[in-house]
């Protein structure tokens, strides 16, 4: 399911998010959902709080991906220590109620015979 695209993204000038991020972005966010118990449906595109989840998670990994590379602690190191936390902290908060899910059940309280004439 597609969450972001890469038009979704913010310009960042320390990295380039490639369209491998977004669509790792995409399939982390239904691991988030599917390992939360949480039904993947098609309204769940457009969720603001998926969608954010999805963004810090491609940028998350494209920090990483560039910290590995050139292992700079001051440019790369400070910012992917940021989005881990904050990726951990949107992570958690994920649930049915912060997404707008209500379970929709029904009683019944009993059955009754209706007699005819």
């Amino acid at each position: 399911m597609e969450f972001i695209t890469l038009s979704d993204i913010p310009v960042d000038e320390l990295v380039q998010i490639e369209q491998a991020e977004i669509d790792e972005a995409n399939r982390y966010v239904e691991r988030v959902l599917l390992q939360k118990g949480i039904p993947i449906t098609i309204d769940l595109q457009t969720n603001i709080h998926l969608k954010d989840l999805a963004k810090t998670y491609a940028i998350y990994r494209a920090f990483l991906k560039k910290y590995t590379t050139t292992g700079n602690e001051n440019e790369y190191g400070i910012k992917l220590k940021h989005y881990e936390k904050l990726l951990k902290d949107m992570e958690n908060s994920i649930s049915k109620e912060t997404l707008g899910i209500t379970d929709e059940t029904t009683s019944i309280f009993g059955t009754f015979k209706i007699g005819r004439g």
